[in-house]
């Protein structure tokens, strides 16, 4: 579904010029748990900016399900990023004056479908992130692991080929932190649904089926997880 070849990018600093990433070869399968491990300053961000068709500004190949937008129009990367990708951030990025239920039907809003429609979709994502009859009440109303439930409600609504989770845990207690990586595995197990995970923390990145380690803008390692977490 995703093929990285010979992907570099690079930083310019008025003279200067970094690279960030380093002939990234990278593949991953439709239906794969993927971990991204990394110190700081490692590249994790750049990376999963341009598989999330953030960014385009890259040397080599990137194609997804086989066919590159690296040439495409603002407005048609727009659509394939509201089409295929999930976002599920470490500060959880909700609107705080919106609902939770306005906050997760944004997806399918900028996909074109009605309040009326979406209403029904949006209530089944909550249910499904443990969070039933909780879409009239707003963020702050909510704990910090239930805010990342909404947010992953949100990355799912619209059903994306594929979620990035960016540090999906950072700002949680090691309790809810395990809470919402049961719930990670549990839309890749029960629905197959792909997620690619960044993370600094050892033991979140037991939960993938796959490990990739990035040092310095390349990838050092590319290894199977033989002991899954809470399995």
């Amino acid at each position: 579904m995703i093929e990285l070849t010979a992907v570099n990018k690079y930083y310019q600093n008025g003279e200067n010029k970094f690279q960030v990433l380093q002939d990234i070869n990278l593949k991953i399968a439709a239906g794969e748990f993927l971990t991204i491990m990394g110190p700081s300053g490692a590249g994790k961000t750049s990376l999963i900016n341009l598989i999330g068709f953030i960014d385009r500004s890259y040397l080599g190949s990137y194609k997804f399900n086989g066919q590159s937008y690296q040439t495409a129009s603002d407005s048609a990367l727009a659509h394939i990023r509201n089409q295929s990708v999930g976002f599920v951030f470490q500060n959880f990025k909700l609107i705080g004056n919106n609902t939770i239920l306005e906050n997760v039907e944004l997806p399918l809003l900028y996909g074109g479908m009605t309040k009326k429609k979406a209403k029904p979709i949006v209530e089944q994502a909550l249910e499904r992130v443990g969070l039933p009859n909780s879409s009239q009440k707003i963020p702050n109303e909510l704990s910090g692991g239930q805010q990342q439930r909404v947010a992953i409600a949100r990355a799912l609504v619209h059903r994306p080929k594929f979620i990035i989770a960016d540090e999906p845990t950072g700002a949680l207690d090691s309790k809810t932190s395990s809470e919402i990586m049961q719930i990670f595995k549990e839309l890749n197990r029960t629905e197959q649904t792909t997620i690619v995970l960044v993370t600094h923390d050892p033991q979140v990145s037991q939960y993938g089926e796959r490990l990739i380690k990035l040092l310095d803008g390349a990838i050092i390692a590319d290894e199977e997880v033989k002991h899954r977490a809470l399995l």
